[in-house]
């Protein structure tokens, strides 16, 4: 009996280690190789579209490295074939030093990669979001040297550790095969590929057999093949894929013995890469118009909302018949250009028949303070260029073309002029107020508007609040 419990005592332990202990499970990794799902996806310095610009576009098809997501959007590498055209700003400073042929970049100290905002175009002044950086002591290609007004910048190829965010919405995970394009190292574009095609061994024949020759055509994927030894398999290494007709011609002759081998004989094909697509200037001017027009529908949007009276309808109408008179114009674009202009036309007419109206409401009620106003302004007006209220301008806002200022009639609400901002602080400080200004006024044929130069600007009397369109 004791030696039975002694048995227990002894056995019970090992038998609970071996059928009870559990080795805790791995936390599930967030990373991923995720395949994009739509054309023009934007590639963003954040994780925001109000507050983060895009710096390049990816297509349907590329495969990209997803690190991981968080409330619709995925955080990926700038590693991989997608990321072969996407490049990165490096501010010129003394972090890095340029080469006598201004090829490199020797990085002397930490420094940021940022991002180039392609809303502005890529201008360095606009382009101050850091997406990765680079150490000391790594060599950077610089692909252009690039001034803005305030920062110089060096254009290089964005290095793979730096990150970029993507809408959720347009990633899937990636199947394996399109998980394999992620390390396919791309394709030299200097030569063509020289492909050898690979013959599959035969067995030895009888000496009774007859030679047999047998032709095969296939056409199937190949990648760059080279050998390793004469008689060895052949190695092959992992190029771009691409569709070609490999034609394998196989002898096979009786073999005296059981080790003798067939005699095989393979075609080289030759396979050249497409050209690299190269913007012709019909292709640039095209890309220009189709923003141009982009860029008049968003001021379409916010002039439309403004009252008729005052709003700045005839001066965007001069705008699209800019497209409309171009003779390349598509005609797509042509249609929505000559529908925004018939609009325009009849918010003229109807903006003069208010300003009729006004002009015979002031002339009837000749004691306002309104009319008080118009008499300083005449009485001052021989000792100015032009007088009238300043205001902001909804089309030119320094965002989309330059910014100027409007001198506005105080009776009928009329643009008299516009006025050049090169001291913006001051006339801002003089929004709604009736001014006088000296300087030479001309018509730029480029804006298609009267513009005063102003060499002096002199307040008259002031406006009654809530009159004049603050600026925005």
């Amino acid at each position: 009996m004791k030696l039975a419990l002694l048995l227990i005592v002894l056995v019970l332990p090992v038998f609970n280690v071996t059928t009870f202990a559990q080795t805790p499970a791995a936390a599930p990794s967030k990373a991923y190789t995720g395949t994009i799902t739509a054309n023009d996806v934007y590639i963003r310095c954040g994780p925001s579209v109000s507050s983060s610009y895009p710096f390049g576009k990816l297509s349907q098809g590329d495969v990209v490295e997803v690190v991981e997501e968080n409330f619709g959007w995925a955080t990926i590498r700038t590693s991989g074939p997608s990321f072969k055209s996407i490049y990165g700003y490096v501010l010129a400073n003394d972090k890095v030093v340029l080469s006598p042929d201004g090829q490199t970049l020797t990085v002397n100290a930490e420094t940021d990669v940022r991002a180039p905002n392609t809303a502005a175009d890529g201008n360095p002044d606009s382009s101050y979001k850091a997406i990765g950086k680079v150490n000391s002591g790594q060599m950077l290609k610089v692909v252009a040297t690039i001034n803005g007004e305030r920062e110089k910048v060096y254009k290089i190829s964005v290095p793979a550790n730096c990150t970029a965010f993507v809408n959720s919405s347009f990633i899937r995970r990636a199947s394996t095969g399109e998980a394999t394009k992620l390390t396919q190292a791309p394709v030299a574009k200097s030569a063509p590929i020289k492909t050898a095609a690979v013959v599959a061994p035969v067995t030895a024949t009888t000496a009774n057999e007859k030679s047999v020759a047998v032709i095969e055509e296939k056409t199937t994927e190949v990648t760059e093949t080279i050998p390793a030894t004469n008689t060895a398999p052949a190695e092959v290494m992992t190029q771009e894929t691409k569709q070609e007709t490999v034609i394998t011609e196989t002898v096979v002759t009786p073999a005296p013995t059981e080790t003798a081998k067939p005699a095989a004989k393979a075609v080289e094909i030759v396979v050249v890469p497409p050209p690299p697509v190269v913007k012709t200037p019909q292709m640039i001017a095209a890309e220009k118009r189709r923003q141009s027009l982009k860029d008049l529908e968003v001021i379409w949007v916010t002039v439309k909302a403004e009252p008729l009276a005052s709003s700045e309808v005839g001066v965007l109408k001069d705008r699209y018949m800019i497209l409309m008179n171009d003779p390349e114009c598509e005609a797509e674009i042509k249609n929505v250009v000559e529908t925004r202009v018939k609009q325009l036309i009849v918010q003229i007419e109807a903006q003069q028949r208010i300003r009729q109206l006004k002009e015979m409401r002031t002339s009837i009620d000749a004691d306002t303070d309104q009319v008080r106003a118009i008499k300083i302004a005449l009485e001052a007006r021989s000792d100015y260029t032009v007088v009238g209220v300043l205001n902001a301008s909804s089309i030119y806002d320094g965002k989309r073309l330059p910014l100027l200022y409007r001198l506005v009639d105080p009776a009928v609400g009329q643009t008299v002029a516009y006025v050049t901002a090169k001291n913006p602080a001051q006339l801002a400080t003089m929004l709604g107020t009736l001014v006088g200004i000296r300087g030479e006024k001309r018509y730029d044929e480029a804006l298609r508007v009267s513009v005063i130069d102003p060499s002096a600007v002199e307040i008259l009397t002031t406006r009654k609040s809530g009159q004049v369109r603050p600026i925005q």
